[in-house]
């Protein structure tokens, strides 16, 4: 019984020395609380050398876990020759709203919200989903009508759109802007067709004017494209619009604007 009780003490003895101990597997020489030589290469006294530590793994005083390091300067800090890291099974993410992962010039890997400072483009959509007969119909040359367009895709973080009033809330950023329109207009001397968009830019507008021959009658179909690059601030809003310029010879009775190839197309292309 009493050599039991002995045991038992120097066990417990045991026990307690080690849980105030470095560890070392493979070695005599632990360089942290906890340390794995994995090739049992290190040497016995001093600190291991570059090669001898690519088969490490310490866990340091900081609580810092080193692979291939016995000095971690990050929570986990992994050194390699050569792919340091591989991760399987990882998520599809959310591209409107799940941030971007980038590595600095030390290694140290960090995240961006946005895709704003590389100036890749972030594209929305919107469609005019039925045509509009007599369009500007009764609209003097200078005034607009607003287009009821739908929105049919938005990769731009931030931006909003209300379709019962056609009307574009915008994050701040940089943007192309490009209205695309067809239509017909079949009145009595029609041939020159001029129309405008009042793009948004900073906190006022900026117009922006297409015009198109083509011939009288009900084969007057006409089309173009009206682009612009603009800046544009944080809550500035614009309603989707489409004007009769001054310079075309089509009065009277409206346009026909078409529907589906009459589009808007903005990217956000930076910050």
């Amino acid at each position: 019984m009493k050599k039991i009780k002995f045991y038992s003490l120097l066990a417990l003895l045991s026990i307690s020395t080690i849980s105030y101990a470095q560890v070392g597997i493979n070695t005599p020489n632990p360089q942290g609380v906890f340390n794995i030589d994995g090739a049992k290469d290190n040497s016995a006294t001093g600190v291991p050398t570059a090669a001898q530590q690519a088969n490490d793994v310490v866990v340091t005083s900081q609580g810092r876990l080193g692979i291939g390091t016995v000095a971690p300067a990050n929570a986990l800090h992994i050194k390699s020759a050569a792919d340091p890291l591989k991760l399987e099974g990882v998520a599809a993410g959310n591209t409107t709203t799940d941030r971007l992962v980038v590595i600095d010039a030390n290694g140290v890997i960090k995240s961006i919200n946005t895709l704003g400072g590389l100036s890749i483009p972030n594209p929305a959509v919107f469609r005019l989903g039925t045509s509009q007969n007599d369009f500007l119909n009764g609209i003097p040359a200078g005034a607009s009508q607003v287009v009821p367009m739908t929105l049919v895709k938005n990769t731009i973080p931030g931006l909003s759109y209300n379709a019962s009033t056609s009307t574009i809330t915008f994050p701040a950023g940089t943007y192309e802007m490009m209205f695309v329109y067809e239509g017909t207009h079949n009145a009595a001397g029609c041939t020159i067709s001029s129309y405008f968009v009042d793009f948004p830019l900073n906190n006022s507008i900026q117009r922006i004017h297409s015009t198109a021959s083509h011939i009288e009658g009900t084969l007057s179909n006409h089309g173009g494209s009206l682009a612009y690059a603009t800046t544009i601030p944080a809550g500035q809003t614009w309603q989707i619009a489409l004007g009769r310029g001054v310079s075309g010879n089509c009065t009277g009775k409206g346009m026909g604007l078409r529907d589906s190839s009459t589009q808007l197309l903005v990217f956000r292309v930076g910050d």
